[in-house]
Order: C-alpha cells, then structure tokens, then sequence
C-alpha cells in the first residue's frame, strides 16, 4: 500500500480546504515544488497534485507548474483538477505524469472517460468525492444525484486503474477517514482504491492498513502532514514496510 502526500495547488501557493471550501483556505507555502523535493527526500514514491483553479474554473491552470514539478522530482506523480477532455490529458501524460485523476468528466461523460483509458492504458484513475453517499463535482461544489455505488458500477469493467474515494464531509477536518463508507465501498468494487479524506493520525493510517482488502493499494493526506500530525517517512513505514 503506498502513501501518496497532497500539494493543492491554488494561486500558485499549496494549500489546504475544509470540506472543499475555498472560503475555508488554508496557505501553507508558495513553492509547490520545493514542497514535492521535501516530500520525495522522506522517501515519497507519489505524490498527489490537485489543480483547486482548475477544477472550480473547469480548466487545467497550473499545468506548466505541475510539468516543472515532475521534471524536478524522481517519483511518480498522480494529477487532478480541470481535466475535461482528451488533448488536455495528452498533455499531461505526454509529459510523463504517470496518472490522471478525472472527476467531473468521470461522472458527466463516461464516454470520453472509456475512451481516454483505450488511448492511455493504466494511467486513468476516476475520483469518486462523496458526500452523504452521492457524488460531488465541479471542485466538490456540486452535488449530483448519483449515488458511489452507481458510479463505480459505470467504471467496473472500463479500463480505469484506480478509484480515489473522497469523503468531502471528513476532508481536511482531521477527524479521521470514513472507515465504515470506505469498507462498504471496497465491497462494491473489485477496482482498485485509494482512500483520501480526513486521515489525522500515524492510528488511522494503522487502522487502515488492517483493512483486509487487497484492492486498498494506497492512501492520501495533505494537512495532517503540514500540521505535523506526522511525517511522509512515518506514514511510509507504516503502509509500504
């Protein structure tokens, strides 16, 4: 199982929401890609970059950066936010990101989202966001009325690599993840998942490697890991030893 550190990018700064509001930003830095060489130097073999410009305007904004970051780090890197169609995530995977993660096109245009795992194998992931069992988009300011479980069934047999369940309602709060949703949710799918959302503690991440399910492959964190709650190389030797 592999530990996946979050760098939210916005203005170009990193930073942190509560359940995925702008209005409750947190700045942490402004040198995303300083921030990706430390988290690399505790031993990070991904990390997970979300565009927050891009998903709330709908377009990938930060691509040059996230370009600059790869080229600068030796690990792999997952990337979010605004990917709404084929040549943008081209571009990307052109520029060897090694997965992208869809949301909003995930839900509105399965379609496109089949075809983009025909054209690039192994390196399509859909992000599954939930709040109260229904899946969010737009950035997570949209609530759609299509339930987790309908959605992973759209994916079960398409290509995708892996699901990235989010509970909005946990995330950024440090509370701890939603174990009970995140069980359920590795029961309805023989997809791979990474579970993201609320991780607060070196326990919760013990608690979900317990979890005996082999198509939990990893998990993300962001601010528990910027308030010091622990570090990459701790998380690491819990899930990956």
């Amino acid at each position: 199982m592999n530990f996946y550190p979050a760098i939210d990018i916005k203005d170009g700064q990193f930073v942190r929401l509560k359940k995925g509001l702008l209005s409750k930003k947190t700045v942490y830095g402004d040198n995303p890609t300083n921030q990706a060489k430390k988290f690399v130097s505790m031993g990070a073999k991904w990390i997970h970059i979300v565009d927050l410009d891009g998903a709330f305007e709908g377009k990938c904004k930060n691509m040059d950066r996230i370009i600059e970051i790869k080229k600068t780090v030796n690990c792999r890197i997952q990337v979010g936010g605004g990917i709404r169609n084929i040549k943008t995530a081209e571009k990307l995977i052109n520029n060897d990101i090694d997965r992208i993660v869809l949301g909003t096109v995930a839900l509105k245009k399965p379609h496109l989202v089949k075809e983009m795992c025909k054209n690039f194998p192994k390196k399509i992931a859909v992000g599954v966001d939930a709040k109260k069992g229904f899946v969010a988009t737009e950035g997570w300011a949209k609530n759609s009325k299509v339930t987790v479980v309908d959605m992973l069934r759209t994916y079960e047999d398409s290509g995708v690599s892996v699901i990235i369940f989010t509970d909005i309602e946990k995330d950024g709060l440090m509370k701890g993840l939603s174990f009970d949703q995140l069980i359920n949710l590795l029961k309805n799918t023989n997809l791979n998942v990474i579970a993201s959302g609320g991780v607060a503690s070196l326990k919760d991440l013990k608690k979900i490697k317990k979890i005996q399910k082999t198509n939990l492959i990893g998990v993300i964190a962001g601010k528990a890991v910027y308030e010091k709650k622990f570090t990459v190389r701790e998380a690491i030797n819990i899930l990956e030893k």
